[in-house]
């Protein structure tokens, strides 16, 4: 006696009464048999892709929301673990790193917790050195070097952008300290702007995210209110640019939400706060340097809400790769308004959540730099003299970012006609 499948087997292979072995079925015999299993593999799949992102996401907040320095390194390496496999090493060498600068934190004041008194006696060059390495790492930092998009870590992005900033609770950093992060965030963002500029539109949304992690570090280096809160909203934005250039494919008008050319878009006031930032630093050259990585920056994302398209065929090969996991199209709807949310709740944002998170690190931060509300100019950036050098919106600005929107379309227009 015959399965209902054997018999259909063998009639679709060679006839009945005359099965085949499996080598020499058709090929549509092959999908037909392979396309009923399917459905099962795809759930359990589905299942363990669910339980392999929630088990390191669990740990991690886990991790983030302790104090003490063993408990914390040890979450990181096991998250590390986790993430890692033989061919891909990254997530394990990113938090050994970030261990081996907590660890010595610990050991050089003699305490394991954050809260001790005399924990940021044990803070030094080199346990701040691994920090700021493990959050390099974590933002594709050797892919960025070697002119590769980056594949960022996004769980170990945030976790180590997280300690990184955490070290202002301890004291304020040393000159050194804050220029190596300002030239480093600033590099990134620039080299992450320029080459993605002439890169092929798949890899977009690879360069974009490289070039708001420099934004954050620059933030972070700057080591004032205005720089944390550039920081705090670029790390903000960061997912809605990663599912932005990730999800299902959308009218192209959309990408005009995630450009810093679009005017009060959430990417044009991320720009806005770290050239205010700068400014309010007192560091011109920096301002200038961020502002032209967000003019770069711009023109890959306006060429593709143009409707243009670079390595067209490296496009249909990414689009073709990426359709079974994109997300759904209803959660790339809810990601626009969250974008939209984001750049309008600006205003409201700043003294319920940003600045109250610049007050939590306000004991190692520099008077060099302050943002404020203000109800006829928006928002307002202070220097340490308490003299405003930008304000959102304001004449000078808004000609400013009326320059970059105009230089972005120019550069369309000199593409189509070449």
């Amino acid at each position: 006696m015959s399965s209902p499948l054997s018999h259909n087997v063998g009639e679709g292979a060679g006839g009945e009464g005359h099965p085949r072995h499996p080598n020499h079925l058709s090929a549509t015999t092959r999908v037909n048999v392979l396309s009923a299993l399917k459905p099962a593999s795809g759930r359990g799949g589905k299942a363990s892709q669910a339980f392999a992102f929630l088990l390191p996401t669990g740990l991690l907040s886990l991790a983030l929301v302790t104090s003490h320095f063993v408990l914390l390194s040890g979450l990181l390496v096991g998250v590390g673990l986790l993430r890692s496999t033989r061919q891909q090493l990254g997530p394990l060498v990113v938090s050994l790193s970030a261990a081996s600068g907590l660890i010595l934190l610990g050991l050089q004041s003699g305490t394991w917790d954050y809260a001790a008194p005399l924990a940021g006696a044990g803070l030094n060059s080199l346990s701040f050195g691994l920090l700021l390495l493990a959050l390099l790492l974590a933002n594709g930092g050797v892919a960025l070097v070697r002119g590769h998009p980056p594949q960022s870590d996004a769980l170990f992005s945030l976790a180590c952008c997280y300690l990184l900033l955490r070290l202002y609770s301890l004291g304020p950093w040393n000159l050194g300290w804050l220029l190596a992060s300002l030239l480093l965030g600033a590099a990134v963002a620039l080299a992450a702007a320029w080459q993605g500029a002439g890169a092929p539109s798949s890899a977009t949304g690879a360069w974009q995210t490289a070039y708001l992690n420099g934004f954050i570090l620059t933030g972070a280096g700057l080591g004032s209110e205005a720089g944390i809160v550039l920081a705090g909203y670029g790390l903000l934005l960061l997912p809605v640019v990663r599912l932005g250039f990730s999800a299902a494919p959308t009218p192209h008008w959309r990408y005009w939400l995630l450009c810093a050319a679009l005017p009060l878009s959430a990417p044009f006031i991320m720009a806005w706060l770290a050239v205010a930032a700068a400014l309010a630093g007192g560091l011109t050259l920096l301002a200038v340097s961020l502002w032209a990585a967000a003019l770069l920056a711009a023109l890959p994302v306006a060429r593709l809400a143009h409707g243009q398209h670079q390595g067209q065929a490296q496009d249909e090969d990414s689009a073709a790769g990426r359709s079974a996991g994109q997300p759904h199209r209803g959660l790339h709807h809810y990601n626009i308004l969250t974008g939209v949310g984001l750049s309008l709740a600006t205003p409201f944002m700043l003294p319920g959540l940003l600045t109250p998170l610049a007050a939590q690190l306000q004991g190692g931060l520099t008077p060099f730099g302050s943002l404020e509300l203000w109800p006829w100019a928006g928002l307002i950036a202070f220097n340490a003299a308490r003299q405003p050098v930008a304000t959102l919106p304001s004449i000078a600005l808004i000609a400013l970012m009326l320059i970059l929107a105009a230089l972005c379309w120019l550069g369309l227009r000199l593409r189509d006609r070449t």
